[in-house]
């Protein structure tokens, strides 16, 4: 079976890696141009994540890519007061791993790295303009006017997949959801976190972690008007950085303190919500990651997901003969778990508003909502892919 993978990123370098590990051919078509890999900040990789990793036999992806481990959350008030708590200092023994804290171009790089030395055929530059299905396989057609013919093509390119349009040009798109997001890493003399610290500003949500006196930050920053799709490319940092130095100002400390040693944001991107499709695959085309269930930034989930997509939808390759039924297998498998950590992330989204009395509600409210979403996180860091029993719920 020749399977083409379209998208280089988290989750198109781990099913070509996790493919490498079945022996099954896989060539990978990337559209950026090699280094370009610039979009996100940081993320955090949850203890699913990780135990995906290390199903696919490679868990010390994490330490390799730089990684330092966190135990849960601490939320704050625009005073500075502490309003919620979400522990994780008993992650390890629940779920057999923690938190881990990764810049994403890091994580991807190790990624591909380990699938280029597993016999990945890597092609950068790769833009895909079309795409047909036929009897015998798929065609996929690309902007400099060459194709290439496969048994099978995966969508691995994010919320604005092309593979996505291209087999469903009626699909709905991505929607604005009225923020923009940026982040990056900051010479800063604080002490190290033992919890990311989350904080619900005046104006804005920022959030942000210390490891050997660099500060890992990202701010959620309210916008009416959706930005054009290369309006935030190549910002003024000045400019942007001055933004958000008055945005935060007089928030709680030390929120000003990073903002004001930053010179430049790693990046800028509005945040989208992807309508759930209907779904993922025909009988030669599957989706994986992003571009078949973007989840919000809110629920640290989304390389985690994508992770345990490759290793669910390369199993299934692996077990069945027919393509269809692979992917079939892979949508059972996966559509229902992604779909309610979609619809839970919306909902923790919503609790970034921010208005006098929405605060108020929000401070009153937010503990007794994580309680009530303890049963949720259990079962997101609790899920195995190999089907092993791991968490329960937390009380």
């Amino acid at each position: 079976m020749e399977i083409l993978i379209v998208g280089g990123g988290i989750a198109g370098s781990a099913l070509a890696l996790a493919l490498r590990a079945h022996d099954l051919p896989v060539r990978l078509v990337e559209a950026r141009p090699e280094g370009s890999d610039t979009e996100g900040a940081f993320l955090t990789l949850a203890p699913n994540g990780v135990n995906a990793l290390r199903a696919l036999g490679h868990g010390d992806v994490p330490a390799a890519a730089g990684g330092f481990e966190l135990s849960g959350l601490d939320f704050h008030n625009a005073s500075g007061r502490r309003i919620a708590r979400l522990s994780g200092e008993d992650d390890a023994a629940r779920y057999g791993a923690r938190a881990v804290v990764l810049r994403r171009a890091a994580l991807r790089t190790e990624l591909a790295r380990r699938a280029r030395e597993a016999g990945v055929r890597f092609d950068t530059g790769a833009r895909l303009t079309g795409l047909a299905e036929h009897g015998d396989g798929v065609r996929a057609a690309f902007a400099d006017g060459t194709t290439i013919d496969a048994d099978v093509v995966i969508g691995a390119d994010g919320i604005w997949s092309a593979v996505r349009r291209h087999t469903w040009p009626d699909a709905p798109l991505p929607t604005y959801t009225g923020i923009v997001d940026c982040g990056g890493w900051t010479k800063v003399d604080l002490p190290d976190s033992a919890r990311q610290q989350m904080i619900f500003g005046r104006r804005g949500f920022f959030g942000y972690a210390v490891k050997d006196n660099l500060a890992y930050w990202f701010t959620n920053v309210p916008r009416a008007t959706e930005p054009a799709r290369s309006e935030l490319d190549d910002l003024d940092q000045t400019r942007w950085m001055s933004t958000l130095r008055d945005l935060y100002d007089g928030d709680p400390a030390p929120v000003p303190r990073i903002l004001a040693a930053t010179q430049r944001a790693v990046g800028v991107w509005p945040l989208y919500d992807l309508p759930s499709p209907r779904t993922w695959c025909t009988e030669r085309v599957c989706l994986v990651g992003d571009a078949a269930h973007a989840v919000s930034p809110s629920t640290g989930q989304g390389a985690s997901l994508a992770i345990e997509d490759a290793v669910v939808l390369a199993r299934c390759l692996r077990d069945e003969q027919a393509p269809a039924a692979a992917f079939t297998s892979y949508q059972r498998l996966r559509k229902g778990r992604a779909e309610k950590i979609a619809r839970f992330g919306r909902q923790v989204g919503e609790r970034k508003a921010s208005s006098a009395t929405g605060s108020l509600f929000r401070d009153l409210t937010l503990s007794l909502f994580l309680r009530m979403g303890a049963r949720a996180t259990a079962e997101q860091y609790g899920y195995r892919v190999d089907g092993s029993p791991s968490g329960g719920r937390r009380d």
